[in-house]
């Protein structure tokens, strides 16, 4: 799952960079890249995970070990206070971590899932019409979502050979549903609404945030069991995304606000409604 970092800043003249915790990693070589090898070798050996990792290192991904496997995402906005037009710029800095307790298999398979977080464009999470339903959707069914990650995870593990068979086994049960149902593009994301005993949270987080244009859309999301679930919220997808849409526009809204950086990226009047809502979220 993507995990989103926020850094904002007025430059005047001179562009900082604001971000540097990433940039002595060089894309697959880290400190800990030793404990990778084995696993960067297995996706090597795939022609999917092949094509994943010449793409990472197009896009100079770094990737190294940690607790978790998640892919780190730092976004710097930065407005030229000096500019006539105060243009916003961008800057997306990705890594992927990968966590180091697995064997080498399960480390490959979750980089193939990472790694298409990581290559994939980002949508702009200081975009003040950015809205619940639409962050929710896009990280499931969008380019670089979830659905997107966990195909390519599974069709890896459909390309490893020569592997024991208790591990082959694990594989299967890690992955069968999405094998018997990767035809099938409805059922395939659907899938991915069901929230099981998150259901009734989720719809009571959601109320804020539901309009008109959205209200079609959550009825989708179902109490039946979850069959997938974020590795890093230990939650369903939905409500996982949910919850990292607040804690973003959060941030946002405290501090961007507070500096008045609320007029260099769009209307004021468009952001205070996704603060609004948030706000009356955290109040309840």
């Amino acid at each position: 799952m993507m995990h989103f970092r926020l850094q904002l800043g007025i430059l005047v003249l001179v562009v900082l960079k604001l971000v540097n915790a990433a940039h002595a990693l060089e894309p697959g070589v880290t400190p800990e890249s030793g404990s990778l090898s084995a696993a960067i070798q297995l996706l090597e050996q795939t022609p999917t995970g092949k094509a994943a990792l010449e793409q990472a290192r197009l896009h100079q991904i770094p990737i190294h070990a940690g607790a978790i496997s998640k892919t780190e995402i730092t976004v710097t906005r930065s407005v030229d206070a000096a500019s006539t037009t105060q243009d916003e710029k961008l800057k997306f800095v990705t890594q992927v971590v990968i966590a180091r307790d697995k064997e080498p298999v399960f480390q490959a398979l979750d980089l193939a899932h990472e790694l298409v977080h990581a290559v994939n464009p980002k949508k702009n999470p200081f975009d003040p019409n950015l809205n619940a339903q639409d962050y929710i959707q896009y990280g499931i069914e969008g380019n670089g979502g979830e659905a997107q990650a966990i195909a390519q995870e599974c069709k890896v593990g459909k390309e490893l050979t020569s592997l024991k068979q208790e591990t082959s086994n694990l594989i299967k049960a890690r992955c069968e549903f999405v094998w018997n149902t990767e035809n099938d593009t409805k059922k395939w994301q659907h899938s991915f609404y069901q929230l099981g005993q998150y259901y009734h949270a989720f719809l009571g987080l959601m109320r804020n945030y539901k309009t008109e244009s959205n209200a079609a859309w959550t009825d989708r999301v179902e109490a039946k069991s979850p069959v997938f679930s974020s590795a890093v919220a230990h939650k369903p997808y939905p409500l996982a995304l949910l919850e990292e849409y607040v804690q973003i526009t959060r941030v946002i809204c405290e501090k961007a606000l507070k500096t008045n950086m609320g007029r260099k990226i769009a209307s004021v009047a468009s952001l205070e409604t996704r603060c609004r809502a948030v706000s009356a979220n955290t109040a309840e």
